[in-house]
């Protein structure tokens, strides 16, 4: 099988080639799967701001407020120095200052003087807070309104009833992100690069100089040296795909089974090793030399990862990007991806979502097989002087 040894030759040749793109990946899912973690949700939390409070009144009613926005936010009291309000603002000290005049039950609960406020233009903080505030003087005003002393006031506001919080666990996760879910979500970026590279460097070698001429006249058949390169290229893709998902269950194997969405994982990188193989036939027969070779597989390695939702989430990219993405076999990839991650069981639409997202990748490869063989044949074409 003299074609099938010459693939693994020089495949072997480029070992440190794959073994770099290996380590890249690997590096690269590390990274952002530590970035993920402490992205995590466990839970609802409230949002926390930095606010400065000068109290003017001391009374109960202004002690009521102070600890009623305490419940979630730091407060901090201030003195009341314009010029010690202003740099403690200036260095985000504190992102809002609620200054509390003397007399504020009279004033702003049995009243209707606004409270005065001063914050960061353009941030959160503000509207977050004045929510809060607004809440409470609501609150407070309602019962003043119904005829209830400030004492009664102080009494209701104790005893309010506080919103809880709970969130749906869609994922069967409990919000947080198992690892696994960063690895597959990177994957493109190893299966491209390495098929494209590899079987990229094997084609180049195959037509360069007279080599085809003295392989068409050889005593092997035509047939045979394309089985033979098929068998070979089919060798090393599985290979690839042995490699990374063993890497999955030496790193998360209990978490990965468990998940109940194993198979489907491993169905997807399927397709897309399929997706990669067939892309890398088409650009080896379409280079010339390793030169333009580096250059083609860069620019689809990394546009169709930046494009499709590896790099970049698919929750960041705007709605034109996505129909661009569309065209590409990665979106689909990264699609059924969210549809896994996203879910605690595949079933019913889910699954009908699901494999017609690796449908569909399976349906890119086969029109870029279509596209290779027409680009072969006119090579051969012309190599023959039709």
């Amino acid at each position: 099988m003299p074609v099938f040894k010459a693939y693994l030759k020089i495949a072997e040749k480029n070992k440190w080639l794959i073994l770099m793109y290996l380590g890249i990946f690997f590096c690269v899912t590390v990274m952002f799967q530590e970035f993920g973690r402490t992205d995590s949700v466990s839970g609802y939390r409230t949002q926390s701001v930095p606010v400065g409070v000068v109290d003017e009144d001391g009374g109960d009613m202004a002690g009521s407020l102070i600890d009623y926005l305490e419940d979630t936010n730091q407060i901090i009291i201030l003195e009341n120095n314009r010029e010690a309000l202003q740099e403690d603002l200036f260095y985000r000290n504190v992102d809002y200052i609620l200054r509390i005049p003397e007399d504020f039950t009279r004033k702003c609960i049995y009243g209707d003087e606004r409270l005065k406020v001063t914050t960061v233009p353009g941030t959160y903080a503000g509207s977050y807070v004045d929510q809060q505030v607004n809440d409470f003087i609501n609150f407070a005003r309602c019962y003043a309104s119904a005829g209830f002393s400030e004492e009664e006031i102080l009494t209701a506001m104790e005893e309010r009833p506080r919103a809880e919080v709970s969130l749906a666990d869609f994922s069967g996760n409990e919000g947080e992100k198992p690892a696994y879910i960063f690895y597959y979500r990177y994957l493109p970026y190893l299966f491209l690069s390495v098929v494209c590279y590899v079987f990229g460097y094997i084609l180049i070698g195959f037509h360069r100089g007279s080599l085809p001429g003295r392989m068409r006249a050889s005593a092997v058949s035509e047939r045979r040296q394309n089985l033979e390169g098929l068998a070979a290229a089919g060798v090393l893709a599985a290979g690839l795909w042995v490699l990374a998902t063993g890497v999955v269950f030496l790193l998360y194997g209990e978490v990965f089974v468990a998940g109940g969405k194993m198979f489907y994982y491993l169905l997807n990188s399927l397709a897309l090793l399929v997706v990669s193989l067939s892309l890398s036939y088409l650009i080896g027969s379409m280079v010339k030399d390793t030169n333009a070779l580096n250059g083609v597989v860069n620019i689809v390695t990394l546009g169709m990862c930046f494009l499709c939702g590896t790099f970049v989430g698919m929750d960041l990219l705007s709605s034109k990007v996505k129909q661009v993405a569309q065209f590409f076999p990665v979106y689909w990839y990264e699609t059924v991806n969210g549809l896994l991650e996203g879910y605690g069981s595949v079933s019913g639409s889910l699954r009908t979502e699901v494999f017609q997202g690796i449908g569909i990748q399976l349906m890119f490869a086969a029109a870029l097989v279509c596209v290779t063989l027409a680009v072969s044949k006119k090579k051969a074409q012309k190599q023959v002087g039709y």
